[in-house]
């Protein structure tokens, strides 16, 4: 956890900065290595939970900032600490492109020397006390050929700072000798010990001078996006002005029960319609908490527990209970919460939320060489990778090769606030978070990786920015892949469904949740059928995943002049279009949920939804999916009603 080698020299930086010290005996060790870390009496991290709390007692202290780049073990341990003090954590290095972080250091006047080496083609006679600067060439062949971190981030070198902008002044190594801790043949290991140091002065003008104030990594992002100025960005919202008169409860009144998918072979299990009407009590607090009861009861009597949630869909009637619910959403989870989509939708008279649950837990015990992989990726800290969760969720779960993602809207990650910018901005730095969260779980996965993908978008005529944004980065992207494979392959995403909601979280414009497997996408099986009926259209669209472990079925209604007789034909011509999409794939796959989005205002589309589920239960039996109902202001294509659903073995 802790840096020792050059601990001689700590007494100094408290000198050089002219900021007081504070010190503890390391007492404890390395005991809870796990990924994720928990109080544990006797572990290390209790030594720095100690200090810090002693720190923030005296000198009144709001953040810490850690330097990790790539370490998770690092970064999860100064989160936990940080959150049980109540401080915010500050990771900027984090993720950050190791070789433009090592130039932007140097360039910052930032003195280094390398004090312990422990790499293939690092010499501890050669490089030891060689300025960083000076290292920088080499250290870039050592990654091109060998694959050595830059930044030395999988232990290659460790380094010490001699003098820095935040230095007022400088440490001057005199005396030290080299320690050979390993005398290996290929990969010899040693180290610096300092016999004998002092600061010196700086001159007056050098102190005196600014701290370099690079670009914001954030900002130069956001530079980059080139913002076409069109009529969606600009111009006042001329749309339908919707109002939340979608009064359902005169449908279905308020004895809805949650529907509930089969369980797959890779244990997975759908649970929709999780609602708060049985709550006695006004208010979302007590609506969230009778939620909570119903889904308990649903758990329990299905052998499941909170813990094996991965990722929740929270629809909420009005988003500025965002935080009152929050207060007892997070009370149910622990260090690592599912990942989370949260948008406001019309939900009907009197109904201030709605959950849906997706469950995982392995259905066998794992065989011999068998090996199974569940982790969270929950970044608490403030950086320029990518916005740190503004909820109890995590930014992603993954499940072997699965990586489901929570919803990203267009945040600044290091200031955390909304861009100041129009729809194509925020789309561009929506998907390249969603992007940033793909590549974190597994460094492998890109855009082209995903197999489903739902956007929330808050005006119907920013739909077609959205869209193009969206397939100009998957062109990106495939074309990435065509120079890493050396021959042209045909890459086979899944469409972008986009529908129109009334408010998003921090009045964003664009809302991205997607989940992505790892395969080869190239390889991926899609189809396209449409049905004709009397006064409707039904277009389906699916994709198989390259392993054939997952898919996806995308099914969208078009109708003009519907009519009270068009229902039953439209609900059975869903039901039979759904169902023989089915049949065209492996018959182990299991439709887990199908969230159908309907237009609140169409009273057709109302109709349809209405006997929806009992079609789907009378039709597919056991085996069918659970449906999620959701209400929307709008849907693209002169669209009435949109199932998305998610399939896995």
């Amino acid at each position: 956890m802790y840096q020792t080698v050059g601990h001689q020299v700590i007494e100094l930086y408290a000198e050089a900065m002219d900021l007081p010290l504070y010190r503890r005996t390391i007492q404890g060790s390395s005991v809870d290595t796990s990924r994720d870390y928990r109080v544990t009496e006797g572990d290390e991290v209790e030594d720095l939970y100690q200090l810090l709390h002693m720190v923030k007692e005296k000198e009144a202290v709001e953040a810490v900032s850690v330097g990790a780049i790539l370490s998770d073990y690092q970064r999860v341990r100064v989160e936990n600490v940080c959150l049980r003090l109540g401080l915010q954590p500050l990771a900027y290095l984090w993720r950050r492109d190791q070789e433009s972080l090592l130039s932007e250091m140097i360039s910052s006047d930032l003195h280094a020397i390398l004090i312990k080496v422990a790499a293939f083609g690092l010499d501890p006679e050669k490089h030891l006390g060689k300025p960083l600067a000076d290292m920088e060439p080499y250290l870039k062949q050592l990654s091109q050929k060998y694959g050595v971190h830059i930044c030395g981030e999988g232990g290659e070198y460790e380094t010490l700072t001699l003098d820095c902008p935040l230095f007022k002044k400088k440490i001057v190594i005199d005396a030290a000798e080299t320690v050979i801790h390993s005398a290996d043949a290929f990969a010899p290991v040693g180290y610096l010990r300092f016999t004998q140091m002092h600061t010196e002065n700086k001159h007056d003008d050098v102190v005196a001078r600014a701290l370099p104030h690079g670009s914001c990594p954030c900002q130069s992002a956001i530079d980059k996006m080139t913002e076409e100025v069109e009529y969606a960005d600009q111009a006042e919202d001329n749309q339908q002005e919707f109002t939340s008169n979608c009064d359902l409860s005169c449908q279905w009144g308020h004895d809805l029960l949650p529907s509930c998918s089969q369980r797959s072979s890779t244990g997975y299990q759908w649970i929709s319609g999780i609602n708060g009407l049985q709550s006695q009590d006004p208010g979302i607090q007590n609506q969230t908490s009778a939620a909570f009861i119903q889904l308990q009861s649903e758990l329990d009597s299905r052998g499941w527990k909170m813990k094996d949630i991965i990722l929740v869909h929270l629809y909420v009637k009005n988003m500025d209970d965002f935080g009152l619910l929050n207060t007892v959403y997070k009370k149910h989870f622990g260090i690592n919460p599912p990942a989370r989509v949260c948008v406001q939708a019309p939900l009907p008279a009197g109904q201030l939320m709605q959950m849906d649950c997706l469950l995982h837990d392995w259905t066998a015990p794992q065989g011999d060489g068998c090996f199974h992989q569940r982790e969270a990726l929950h970044v608490q800290s403030l950086s320029h990778w990518a916005p740190a969760n503004i909820g109890p969720y995590s930014q992603a779960l993954r499940v072997d090769e699965s990586v489901f993602c929570a919803g990203q809207i267009a945040l600044v990650p290091c200031t955390m606030q909304l861009v100041k910018a129009g729809t194509r901005i925020q789309s561009q730095l929506t998907f390249s978070h969603v992007k940033k969260v793909l590549e974190a779980v597994i460094s492998s996965l890109t855009l082209s990786h995903v197999i489903q993908a739902h956007c929330y978008a808050t005006k119907r005529q920013d739909i077609p920015v959205i869209r193009a944004t969206w397939e100009g980065l998957l062109r990106a992207a495939e074309e990435e892949e065509e120079k890493d494979i050396q021959w042209e392959t045909e890459i086979k995403p899944h469409p972008l469904l986009v529908v129109v909601v009334p408010v998003l979280p921090r009045g964003a414009a664009v809302e991205l949740h997607v989940t992505a497997v790892r395969d080869d996408p190239s390889d991926r099986t899609s189809c396209h059928v449409t049905t004709k009926l009397t006064r409707a259209s039904i277009e389906c669209s699916a994709v198989i995943s390259a392993d054939r472990r997952s898919a996806s079925i995308s099914l969208a209604v078009t109708g003009t002049g519907l009519e009270v007789t068009d229902v039953k034909d439209v609900t059975e011509g869903v039901v039979v279009t759904f169902r023989n999409a089915i049949k065209k794939m492996d018959p182990e796959l299991v439709p887990l949920c199908a969230r159908v989005f309907y237009k609140c205002e169409h009273e057709m589309a109302k109709q349809v939804v209405k006997g929806l589920e009992e079609s789907m239960t009378s039709s597919l039996g056991e085996s069918g999916p659970s449906v999620a109902l959701v209400p929307v202001l709008d849907l693209p294509d002169s669209q009435i009603l949109h199932l998305s659903c998610w399939l896995s073995l």
